[in-house]
């Protein structure tokens, strides 16, 4: 680890900062009320200078709940 700390100052920078052990993506449930339950993945980006987040759903391609989105986007007003 020593070598990568000496050879690469942005990695050093991000061990300084201690945010290794940050958990930043979840797999969500949602209930919808026509197509059921979505697994979406959650991202969340997080602006700590502006103590603001941004939450960031993404959804696994070809999975049942891909299959969903693509009916909501049909059927969605």
């Amino acid at each position: 680890m020593q070598t990568l700390l000496t050879a690469s100052p942005e990695f050093a920078a991000a061990w300084a900062a201690h945010d290794v052990g940050a958990r930043h993506t979840d797999l969500k449930r949602i209930a919808h009320p026509e197509l059921g339950v979505l697994e979406l993945y959650c991202q969340t980006l997080l602006d700590p200078d502006q103590s603001q987040a941004l939450l960031v759903f993404t959804v696994v391609p070809g999975t049942e709940s891909a299959e969903k989105l693509a009916l909501l986007r049909v059927i969605a007003p």
